[in-house]
């Protein structure tokens, strides 16, 4: 007889992948006289609040104002919970019960060639999303980090980059000006802890 296996993991299709984009934030960074003075994305990683971001959208400014799509309200947060310097990562926390996203347990690892989406605020566009591969995996500055070619712009900082599971298995983090679609991202392996 045939044995069927069944997994319950099934790859999502572009359209349910952007619907994740609710767990998705946009962070824009406000100096000491309250002028916006910057832009980045976030994670929502606890129900209680908690946003994970790149630290060099964390660390420019003296409070933060995050927007969630679908809601209206504007939350503003000075609280930086913790950050970490060399992989560029940090996390805040609003006033507010959050719906977060599974991040990418490593059952697998990553590979070239591999499908992803980035979904991030690039220059102020709200929850943008971009679909791309996986295309090498480099170290820079110390850190194991990502190459994918999902479109990724100034402001998709601290975005999400997604297996098509919807699982997040990176952080955009970093892009090459010069070149298109050289996109870096630090990985679950790094963030999970």
């Amino acid at each position: 007889t045939m044995q069927t296996i069944t997994t319950n993991a099934q790859e999502k299709s572009f359209e349910e992948l952007a619907q994740l984009a609710s767990s998705i934030v946009m962070i824009t960074i406000h100096n000491d006289k309250g002028e916006a003075i910057g832009g980045g994305s976030g994670i929502m990683i606890g129900t209680q609040g908690f946003i994970l971001t790149n630290n060099h959208v964390a660390s420019g400014g003296k409070y933060y104002t995050v927007h969630i799509e679908g809601d209206e309200t504007e939350y503003k947060t000075s609280d930086i919970i913790k950050y970490h310097y060399v992989l560029d990562l940090a996390i805040i926390r609003i006033n507010r019960t959050l719906s977060p996203l599974k991040f990418y347990k490593g059952s697998k690892k990553l590979v070239r060639g591999q499908k992803v989406v980035a979904i991030g605020s690039p220059l102020g566009l709200f929850n943008s999303v971009s679909d791309g591969i996986i295309s090498g995996f480099r170290r820079i500055r110390d850190v194991d980090m990502i190459q994918f070619t999902a479109p990724t712009s100034h402001g998709s900082s601290g975005g999400a980059v997604l297996n098509m599971y919807g699982e997040v298995i990176g952080i955009s983090t970093a892009g090459f000006d010069d070149g298109q679609n050289l996109n870096l991202a630090v990985g679950y392996e790094d963030i999970n802890p």
